[in-house]
């Protein structure tokens, strides 16, 4: 037998297997560890992909929006990239009053002026005037119809500039494939009503269940991300900046250039440095949200529950283990659950009022219907099974539970970062 250890809360949890039993552990490949962050922005912005240089790009007297995210993406490091971004515009002739910073809330709450300021740093809050994006200001212009019909109201700020550029840090994302590129647009500073168009793509249009062209790692075929993208062309975005942040918190690898072919190089390089090649399923799967506070409440466990079932065998077994010292963490990804009688109520629910952890609560509820998940956290029990997942106090008796579903022989997979590991089965 042999000893395998997970990060849990601030704690590590240990069990033992035999090595035998073991398929692999599937865990990301170390990314860079730069001296100079900006150095790697600005080497990404010399050799821009699909697009001129932005100093190229822009000319003096034009009107400049550049897009960044929120305080829910601040690990992006806006700080870093907005400085070099404002260095090659003001070399290329424009002043810091042409220039203006909308954050891309989506339907995010407001942000205080500490907020702004922690995300594009002190120098840059002070030159360059901030706004936060509103979804539901009556001031939002409307673009017209994607080819799909979701209606493209974007912010008047966005409308009016003459050139769009767009930050953020690409990851996977459950949605839109990965996360950056034209998400910045939407649904970064679209209209509520637009967003949730777009959203509701990831349920199946032609009966029940979800789409299941909508899903991480997939760009093309994937109608919510080309709807998104659609949108993003409609708007006018100029050029992009993007960042892949490494377990330091840095930006070990930036990709700049046009909205789409930069992004998809980025999706290549989280492909590279995220996904994991697998070659079958497993019977189990021990599954670790990386420790606090990536598993601070459930809500947040849910890119590692993802992650995963991709690596298990349908109506297999997987032990998630997620401390959540601070409960569920969203109500609607409870209440989703636990609030409606089945599955049809809860779709016709998604269908009329669009939420995002509303889906987020009811696809993991149908991994739990679908397979059987265990769960070792702090949370009351009764709240666990109401997830439709089986309650455990530590990772002995959840494996104990899990043998009870298992046949003698089975196999398993250890993800001691699930959050940031997707497997890729060939």
């Amino acid at each position: 037998m042999q000893e395998y250890l997970f990060a849990y809360g601030k704690d590590d949890l240990t069990c033992r297997l035999s090595p035998e039993r073991i398929l692999g552990t599937l865990r990301p490949k170390p990314l860079p560890s730069p001296d100079n962050e900006q150095e790697v922005v600005r080497r990404a912005m010399e050799n821009p992909i699909g697009s001129p240089r932005l100093k190229e790009l822009v000319k003096p007297g034009e009107k400049v929006c550049l897009i960044v995210g929120d305080m829910t993406r601040l690990w992006a490091r806006y700080q870093v990239m907005a400085p070099v971004i404002l260095q090659e515009l003001n070399e290329a002739g424009l002043p810091d009053k042409d220039i203006t910073i909308v954050s891309a809330t989506g339907a995010h709450r407001a942000q205080t002026p500490e907020e702004h300021e922690k995300l594009v740093g002190a120098e840059v809050y002070r030159r360059i005037k901030m706004l936060d994006h509103d979804c539901r200001d009556a001031g939002l212009v409307k673009l017209g119809t994607t080819s799909r019909g979701t209606p493209v109201l974007v912010n008047r700020l966005v409308y009016e500039a003459d050139r769009v550029i767009c930050t953020s840090g690409i990851v996977y994302h459950f949605l839109a494939g990965y996360g950056g590129g034209k998400k910045a647009i939407m649904p970064g500073v679209s209209g509520f009503a637009s967003i949730m168009a777009n959203h509701r793509l990831s349920l199946n249009s032609e009966g029940p269940g979800l789409n299941q062209d909508v899903r991480a790692g997939k760009l093309a075929g994937n109608p919510l991300s080309e709807d998104m993208l659609e949108a993003a062309r409609l708007a006018g975005a100029d050029f992009m900046v993007n960042s892949i942040i490494n377990d330091e918190h840095k930006v070990a690898l930036a990709v700049a250039g046009d909205l789409a072919a930069a992004h998809e190089a980025g999706a290549a390089l989280v492909d590279e440095y995220f996904g994991v090649s697998i070659s079958e399923l497993a019977d189990l799967v021990i599954a670790s949200c990386g420790g606090y506070p990536k598993d601070i409440n459930l809500y947040q466990t849910y890119k590692t529950a993802h992650n995963m079932v991709k690596a298990m065998k349908p109506g297999g077994v997987g032990i998630l283990l997620s401390e959540s010292c601070e409960g569920i963490g969203n109500d609607k990804f409870r209440t989703i659950c636990t609030d409606f009688p089945d599955n049809e109520s809860r779709e016709q629910e998604l269908k009329t009022n669009y939420e995002i952890a509303g889906f987020m609560g009811y696809t993991q509820l149908l991994w739990a219907q679908q397979n059987h998940i265990i769960l070792v956290s702090s949370l009351p029990p009764e709240q666990v099974r109401q997830m439709n997942m089986i309650p455990a106090r530590n990772l002995d008796e959840a494996l104990s539970l899990a043998e009870g579903y298992l046949n003698s022989d089975y196999r398993v997979y250890l993800m001691p970062a699930a959050a940031t590991t997707l497997p890729l089965l060939s």
